[in-house]
């Protein structure tokens, strides 16, 4: 008889066992790394945020060709969608529709990028110029008109309140005067200029994202499920397809409105005849991406920009804000952004503070679609699961099972 087999010898985490949980080296350093970032957070959140503006500004330095081409031909696949349904829908050679519809949508690109070059930047450069030096004259003014309220009899305020207001109107002017320093302003846009060579790049990357689309699309398929068990691999497609359907509404529309808002602005502030007309109607277009809170506080600074230009100004302003906020809550957003996705307000300005202290203006921008799209990952995907789960299995209680039901019914009814 030959030797007897000896026992495979077990590793050490092998002999582990949770209940319906497998241990694995791979499953432990995910939890340690975990266990570390959650100490940071609670500890030091500032730091965390550094860390992760950091980490994600090394990344992006790194694949900056490939993201922007990413991003531009994320942005180009919905027009050429478009071309390719609509305009060429009666042409039977695949290749000349696809080529017909990628040339347009890049005549397009090229078109917008000019006008901003050489019409939009220039002029908004020499506002943001003139708009600095003519600070101290607006904060002078803007003082005078506190001094006339405050101390001719008008509002008896208390020293305290007075010495307040002042150190306020001080701050901000000191805030504003760096801000749109000409030096700050030159800087910024030289250094975007600078950029355009990532942006060209990335423009020629992008081309060949959308020429070879479906062979990328097949690629990442093959990967997915040769990396991920298929139940995994099931669930990655599904979330991919989600975050791509958020992402294409809400990119499509907010460049629409952006756009809309844009123009329109500047048309009324030109018309009524306000002062630093193209930069009031950039200020208007960039906060109006930020939900519910940022109209409010781009025609907050719109109105203030205007106050040392005298009472007409203001109420001129005040009248153009009025009207573009009419536009977009009748039209803009219902017609073309489609209005909210999916996601109440509270979850939205939610997502707002937590992405905008991290990440700033930026994540003030883009935080009610992460805010969406973690509702569709933990809400809609993991919590209904659980609850279909527990529900099959007899372990919730009515009232539970009664509020699950009631919110189906509810989106059948919508």
């Amino acid at each position: 008889m030959g030797d007897q087999e000896k026992p495979k010898q077990l590793k050490w985490y092998d002999r582990i066992k949770f209940s319906k949980f497998k241990v694995t080296p791979m499953r432990i350093y995910m939890f340690i790394v975990a266990v570390i970032l959650a100490i940071k957070v609670i500890f030091d959140i500032h730091g965390f945020g550094d860390f992760v503006s950091n980490l994600a500004g090394f990344i992006i330095s790194i694949f900056s060709y490939l993201i922007i081409g990413a991003v531009i031909a994320f942005i180009l696949n919905a027009y050429t969608d478009v071309l390719e349904s609509k305009v060429f829908k009666k042409l039977k050679k695949y290749k000349v529709k696809r080529t017909l519809s990628i040339v347009i949508a890049y005549i397009t690109l090229f078109l917008i990028v000019a006008l901003i070059l050489f019409a939009l930047v220039p002029t908004l450069i020499d506002t943001l110029k003139v708009f600095a030096d003519n600070i101290p004259k607006a904060f002078a003014k803007i003082k005078s008109i506190h001094t006339d309220i405050t101390q001719n009899g008008r509002f008896n305020l208390p020293e305290d309140a007075v010495e307040t207001i002042n150190n306020a109107l001080s701050n901000l002017q000191e805030f504003a005067t760096q801000v749109f320093s000409p030096s700050r302003i030159t800087s910024f846009f030289s250094g975007t200029i600078n950029g355009l060579f990532n942006i060209v790049m990335g423009i020629m990357i992008s081309v060949y994202m959308l020429i070879e689309k479906e062979s990328v699309l097949a690629a990442f398929k093959k990967i997915n499920y040769a990396v991920f068990p298929r139940k995994r691999a099931e669930n990655v497609m599904w979330g991919a397809g989600k975050v791509n359907m958020v992402l294409r509404q809400y990119i499509s529309g907010k460049l629409m409105q952006a756009l809309i808002i844009l123009v329109t602005s500047y048309i009324l502030f030109l018309v009524s005849g306000v002062e630093y007309a193209i930069l009031l109607a950039v200020i208007m277009a960039i906060m109006n991406m930020i939900p519910y809170i940022g109209p409010w506080i781009g025609g907050a600074v719109v109105v203030f920009i205007s106050i040392p230009q005298g009472l007409y100004s203001v109420i001129a302003s005040l009248v153009c804000v009025l009207a573009v906020q009419a536009l977009d809550n009748w039209f803009i957003t219902p017609k073309i952004v489609g209005g909210q996705m999916g996601a109440s307000p509270l979850l939205v300005l939610a997502g707002l503070c937590i992405c905008g202290g991290i990440f700033g203006l930026p994540g003030m921008i883009f935080g009610d679609v992460i805010a969406v799209i973690f509702k569709v990952f933990f809400y809609d995907r993991y919590v209904k699961n659980k609850l279909k789960l527990k529900e099959e299995k007899g372990l919730l209680t009515r009232e539970i099972s009664d509020l699950a039901e009631h919110e189906n019914t509810d989106k059948k009814i919508d």
